[in-house]
């Protein structure tokens, strides 16, 4: 009897259908048949009027997404009919059951059921949806199930599809009204699945980017802010913080497992604790992938950066959206080293101490100079900071910021600066301001290693003066062999080294061939090392040595004079004042440090002539560049290890993440600064700060938290003869019988009231 009752009330009862065919697909197959015939004419009743709920058809395509893996030949339409029915109805769909039909789509295709692309064609298409519960659905669903299907290997067939559809929806939104148009939100969803691939490095090609790129001149600013901020690095998730918060306390749950009762479950979840405590720590070991940055992905940057400068110079956005906007620019221009003349006028107009954001202004001015801009077009800008900025009536944090921007300006592009101007700046370096003073300081020390020649005799230091003659600033667009041959200088220093020990390592490499005319070389017109510097071969020897002219004779020895009698002569005119001259200062250094010097200069040409020899005797096989790369990282851990070797007797070198990036700090800029005094809101909050954790109200006295005992107290303990001279004691030894028993009686009630 009760077989019979469950079996006529399956029809009606979908959930325990579903669980009965789930153990017995066979013997349920009838009923499941019952309820598909069901679910087809509900869907031809539903067509009729799709945006009334029906909850009975709700409960048929829960049921049917779930048993289909038991019946895949008799439901094998079931997902292109749903499929069907949200492409025609998904604007007018209720909103419960748009979400029921997405949600057994993602089941069908988490049993794969269904094909990525058709889905994920429409799951972008549904973005348009205003649900924003089913377009996070949509979005967590499609970074997923993307980042499943290359998991194994790029599926590149699905990649390109679906990056060219995403490009199809962000230029639909071109044409939108405004961020609250249908357009316009499945943009802003499909540019976020974008980014999130990108950062979880799935999609990290340059099709990706570039698609990006192309939401920077959106119509819609929310769109446009995302794609900036991709550029420009501000929206990074910060995973190491949620990590470290999510750590469980390893110390609290041993404290608890030793103080209470030992059971398996607690031991069960003390060691489930240690393992993701374990895994968590081998991931932060873990060795980090460089992500290479979008920036060098652009396919074109010059015609995105003149593109981005037109955009903002006719934009109306607001002040962040315009300061994001020029720090992209600023960035590109640094990164490619490119050529935007226009930009650096519109930054001009800005650079007022009165501007809001006036130092990230200042900064962006840094990182657009390189030492490809013409100086001419850089040098209005360092002049319109010294004017507005480096001037006594200002307030020295202002100066501060002026003189750093200067310097970090030069240091990208050094021939902008004028001697006049720099000699000018560097009177600051008195200032009774420190902050100042150090600004003035810095670019003291930047042009002793760049170009001392522009400072004043006082400022340029022993060192710069003696090395004036190698620090020859260069012309505009000269480039130097030294940078050009370092690879192949770190080859050639190890190349005696690795023949002994090194046999081993080209096994891999043996179906190269290195062709080398070393033999050849003397025979049959081989390359000739020629000097380029005639001038180093004329050296100037110290006074009191004996020199030879170009003939070959020998000259006389000259006598020095005495310092103060030449000195008188200069007065009087009988000898040339030359005390600004260069070769003056190289004459007066020491025979040891010229020594040291020309040792050096001699090291350096060898090191150069090896490499360049290396370079035209020699064909590099792919030994030589895994080798070249090999000696560049040891190199650079070396450095890292001894930054005070490596740096000596020179300012600290930028970090390698800002070198790539082109970015300059704002801390940079504002300099070291004295603590600001406080305002009344800061000292009330500092005040309600110092108070967390006291009593309100009352005295402490009594209390067992204070730090000694008061002195009544202490005068209970004191010897009588300590305390027999004061009037209180002298008192009570006068006091009658009826005053004693009066302040007994006193002291008795006072207790007793304390009591209560």
């Amino acid at each position: 009897m009760g077989k019979r009752n469950r079996a006529a009330l399956l029809p009606t009862n979908i959930p325990q259908l579903q669980n009965l065919i789930k153990r017995d697909p066979l013997s349920y197959k009838e009923e499941f048949l019952q309820q598909l015939r069901h679910f087809e004419s509900s869907r031809t009743i539903f067509e009729l009027k799709p945006e009334e709920l029906s909850t009975d058809f709700q409960d048929l395509i829960n049921f049917i997404a779930q048993v289909s893996p038991c019946y895949p030949e008799e439901t094998k339409e079931f997902p292109d009919q749903i499929i069907a029915l949200l492409s025609k109805h998904y604007q007018i769909l209720n909103p419960e059951l748009r979400r029921t039909m997405v949600q057994a789509l993602v089941l069908l295709r988490n049993r794969e059921m269904i094909s990525s692309t058709s889905l994920l064609s429409l799951f972008f298409t549904l973005f348009r949806c205003r649900d924003k519960m089913l377009r996070d659905i949509l979005y967590n669903h499609i970074v997923n199930d993307i980042k499943v299907s290359n998991q194994k290997a790029k599926n590149n067939k699905m990649n390109k599809t679906l990056q060219g559809f995403m490009y199809t929806m962000l230029t639909s939104a071109e044409g939108a009204a405004g961020t609250g148009s249908e357009n316009a939100i499945a943009a802003k969803r499909s540019l976020d699945v974008c980014i999130e691939l990108y950062r979880k490095n799935i999609w990290n090609d340059a099709k990706t980017v570039n698609v990006i790129a192309h939401a920077c001149f959106s119509p819609v600013t929310k769109i446009m802010v995302t794609a900036l901020q991709f550029f420009l690095g501000n929206n990074e998730a910060d995973d190491d913080s949620d990590d470290e918060d999510e750590l469980p306390d390893i110390k609290s749950m041993q404290h608890k497992q030793n103080v209470s009762k030992k059971t398996k479950s607690k031991a069960k979840q003390m060691d489930k604790m240690l393992a993701t405590l374990k895994k968590k720590q081998k991931a932060k070991k873990k060795a980090e992938t460089f992500n290479f940055s979008a920036l060098h992905l652009l396919n074109d940057p010059q015609g995105f950066s003149e593109k981005l400068y037109s955009h903002l110079a006719s934009s109306r956005e607001r002040h962040e959206v315009q300061l994001m906007l020029m720090n992209l620019i600023s960035r590109i221009i640094g990164v490619h080293k490119l050529t935007v003349l226009g930009f650096y006028p519109y930054l001009q107009k800005r650079l007022q101490p009165t501007q809001k954001d006036v130092t990230q202004i200042i900064a962006i001015s840094a990182q657009a100079s390189h030492d490809l801009v013409p100086p001419d077009v850089v040098e209005p800008v360092i002049r319109t900071l010294a004017n507005n900025f480096v001037t006594e009536h200002c307030a020295a944090e202002v100066m501060a910021a002026g003189l750093n921007g200067i310097r970090e300006i030069v240091s990208r592009c050094p021939l902008a600066m004028n001697a006049t101007l720099l000699q000018d700046l560097t009177e600051y370096k008195n200032h009774r301001d420190k902050g100042v003073m150090m600004a003035s300081r810095s670019l003291i020390g930047l042009f002793r290693e760049i170009n001392p020649e522009l400072l004043k005799k006082k400022d340029r230091g022993r060192g710069a003066t003696m090395n004036m003659r190698s620090l020859k600033p260069s012309a505009y667009g000269e480039t130097h062999n030294d940078a050009d041959f370092a690879d192949l200088q770190l080859l050639a220093e190890n190349a005696d080294g690795d023949s002994n020990n090194g046999e081993g390592d080209d096994n891999d490499w043996d179906e190269w061939e290195e062709a080398s005319e070393e033999e050849n070389d003397d025979e049959e017109g081989g390359w000739i090392n020629v000097s380029d510097d005639d001038n180093d071969l004329n050296i100037k020897l110290s006074d009191g040595e004996e020199s030879e002219d170009e003939n070959g004779n020998k000259k006389p020895k000259t006598k020095r004079l005495s310092a103060n009698k030449e000195r008188r002569l200069k007065k009087k005119g009988l000898l040339p004042n030359d005390d600004d001259d260069a070769d003056m200062n190289v004459k007066e250094e020491d025979e040891q440090t010229k020594a040291k010097r020309l040792q050096m200069e001699a090291e350096r040409k060898e090191k150069l002539a090896a490499a360049q020899l290396l370079a035209t005797t020699k064909i590099l096989t792919p030994a030589d560049f895994a080798k070249i790369e090999a000696l560049k990282m040891a190199k650079q851990a070396d450095q890292k290890m001894n930054p005070t070797r490596a740096n000596s007797g020179k300012r600290p070198a930028p970090s390698d993440e800002t070198q790539q990036e082109g970015e300059v700090s704002i801390g940079s800029i504002i300099g070291p600064r004295k603590k600001a005094k406080q305002d009344y809101a800061e000292r009330m909050e500092s005040i309600k700060n110092g108070r967390e954790g006291r009593e309100k109200f009352g005295s402490r006295k009594g209390s067992n938290d204070r730090g000694s005992t008061t002195n009544k107290e202490k005068a209970k303990g004191k010897n009588f003869m300590m305390i027999a001279h004061k009037r209180e004691v002298r008192e009570k030894k006068k006091m009658s019988l009826r005053d004693k028993q009066i302040q007994l009686h006193a002291h008795i009630k006072k207790q007793k009231m304390m009591k209560k």
